[in-house]
């Protein structure tokens, strides 16, 4: 890919705003040539049911910007449960929730591989539904970071997503203690909590995941506006900045974010 490409994706190093924007999936109907003219970062799926064919990494890997991926894991690492697909991975009954197992290993290895092809930024690992902050569970999620999918091995920076049961401030001290990062909606706050209840984080990197639960049609200004001063206040985090919108109306959001950031500049 032409590097001025890759440099214009980037806008934020010309905001010194070291964030990167976009959104979990590509949007319907998109094209991946123009969604990374438009943002610099996508939480690519493709390889959680099963592996994808190399004709199509190789698609992926010549659009996409090198650090702009954030490739969620196999589901046969992170879930008991195989998601819908008519072409899944290896699996069998010792698979998912962070235990180690044959297939895991197996489907590990593949997707490491694919980190490295498309130069992703992020390895993304998805906590299954109700995988609570257990002492079991706990044990596991250690053993799985330290020992099997570890930086080395999976090559690039790894983000946790906590299931809800977890407690903000519980999970980002355990992924400190992991050293990944925890993904967190930083718009899911107690009734009555102001935006500033996220600003004493002790964090080293910051991987947002907005989801929109309970709203339709695109966030307001204020939503905006309130992610601008959160992104702005750990500017200076040496590990940088990421948010990924699965809100209903993502492309727009993540669109309508960069937006609010240049107006905030300029």
């Amino acid at each position: 890919m032409d590097s001025s490409v890759d440099e214009a994706c980037c806008y934020a190093y010309h905001l010194n705003l070291p964030v990167r924007i976009g959104t979990v999936d590509l949007p319907d109907r998109m094209e991946r040539e123009r969604y990374f003219q438009e943002l610099d970062l996508l939480e690519l799926s493709a390889l959680f049911a099963g592996p994808l064919k190399p004709s199509s990494l190789a698609k992926w890997a010549e659009a996409a910007p090198k650090g702009a991926i954030a490739l969620v894991a196999p589901w046969v690492l992170t879930h008991r449960k195989a998601p819908k697909s008519t072409s899944l991975w290896p699996h069998d009954a010792t698979v998912g929730d962070f235990r180690d197992s044959a297939p895991g290993r197996a489907a590990l290895a593949q997707f490491a591989a694919a980190v490295t092809q498309l130069g992703a930024g992020y390895a993304v690992f998805r906590s299954p539904p109700l995988f609570a902050a257990s002492a079991a569970n706990r044990d596991t999620l250690k053993k799985f970071f330290a020992e099997i999918a570890t930086e080395e091995t999976v090559g690039t920076r790894r983000v946790w997503v906590p299931d809800g049961l977890w407690d903000l401030r519980t999970a980002i001290t355990f992924a400190n203690e992991l050293g990944v990062i925890c993904a967190f909606d930083p718009l899911v706050r107690d009734p009555g909590q102001p935006p500033e209840v996220h600003y004493d984080l002790e964090v080293e990197a910051l991987y947002l995941r907005v989801a929109g639960l309970g709203r339709s049609g695109a966030l307001r200004s204020e939503k905006l506006d309130d992610l601008v001063m959160l992104l702005a206040h750990y500017a200076d985090l040496p590990g940088g900045s990421a948010i990924a919108f699965e809100s209903p109306e993502r492309w727009k959001d993540a669109r309508n974010l960069k937006k609010t950031i240049v107006d905030a500049v300029a």
